[in-house]
């Protein structure tokens, strides 16, 4: 006789397909989001199957056993997966599903640097005659060759821009010697800890620019203004993950909006209805695969 399976919801809001999709292989039960790691734990015992809004749950993970675990983003944080493997622990996260949205924001924001457009967008002020300078034949330096980097890297070609990857294992010096745009795509785990030291930054061709998306934990902040007000990188934009959406008002956003040469948003890259769709239909997805005996998008972090 077949096993049925505990799958708990945790401050997701399910449409009526997905709520059908997941009783039709398990056993739903729908809860609020937690308010600290212990009602996260709460909430989920005897769950073999947690789909999770994300709140708690990075903390959450290491007390966890026998559990497969989903979300409908892409970034969760820092884990170690064989450490949560040993408990019985899998995390899938939506891989791909904000791909196309990010993507959007970082080629705007290539040409907000470049062309210098938002100043003269509805200027209520004569302004001098300047010419700026086009995507065209800019050498771009990507870091993080996964899913988004890669249409990155499409986008950049119809641009007609010189595309290049950092692998792991490339010396990220000499790779970015020459480019006049680098952009960072890497995924958080140990070995992109604060790869983008301050050397890296300073050590970049000058009048380069720098566009970033992901987590502070893979470059220093810090490094970034002290090259900008050394005039060795022109300019930059952050969009401040892991902050929360539309939180101008943290630590980080203000360090950011500091240097009147960063472009900064409060973690909007992301945010599009079709993004949205998209993470949550993937989770669906996940948990399906899953429990077929087929795990899809399971994380091997470190």
């Amino acid at each position: 006789m077949k096993t049925i399976k505990t799958i708990i919801t945790l401050g997701i809001e399910l449409n009526d397909e997905h709520k059908k999709r997941l009783m039709a292989v398990g056993e739903l039960k729908e809860s609020e989001s937690p308010t600290s790691v212990e009602d996260f734990l709460n909430k989920v015992k005897n769950a073999e199957v947690i789909y999770s809004n994300g709140d708690y749950l990075l903390e959450s993970l290491l007390k966890l056993k026998n559990v497969f675990v989903t979300y409908p983003y892409i970034e969760l944080g820092i884990f170690n997966s064989e450490e949560l493997e040993k408990n019985g622990v899998f995390v899938a996260n939506a891989r791909g599903g904000n791909r196309d949205s990010i993507v959007e924001w970082v080629m705007y924001m290539a040409l907000s640097l470049f062309r210098k457009f938002g100043p003269k967008v509805r200027a209520t002020e004569n302004s001098l005659f300047e010419l700026q300078e086009s995507l065209q034949g800019k050498k771009v330096l990507i870091i993080g060759h996964g899913s988004i980097g890669s249409q990155i890297g499409v986008l950049c070609k119809a641009f007609g821009m010189e595309v290049t990857f950092f692998e792991r294992g490339d010396n990220l010096t000499s790779c970015s010697k020459d480019a006049n745009l680098v952009i960072n795509a890497l995924n958080c785990n140990s070995s992109s800890r604060n790869l983008l030291d301050q050397p890296f930054f300073m050590n970049l061709k000058k009048g380069c620019y720098y566009i970033t998306f992901v987590r502070p934990y893979t470059y220093d902040i810090d490094g970034l203004i002290k090259a900008i007000d050394n005039g060795i990188v022109a300019g930059a934009a952050i969009d401040c993950d892991p902050e929360n959406f539309g939180d101008t008002k943290n630590q980080f956003y203000q360090k950011a909006m500091s240097n009147p040469k960063i472009l900064v948003t409060a973690h909007i890259a992301f945010s599009t209805k079709q993004a949205s769709a998209n993470g949550r239909e993937i989770a669906i997805q996940n948990i399906e695969s899953f429990l077929e005996g087929k795990p899809k998008n399971i994380l091997k972090k470190k």
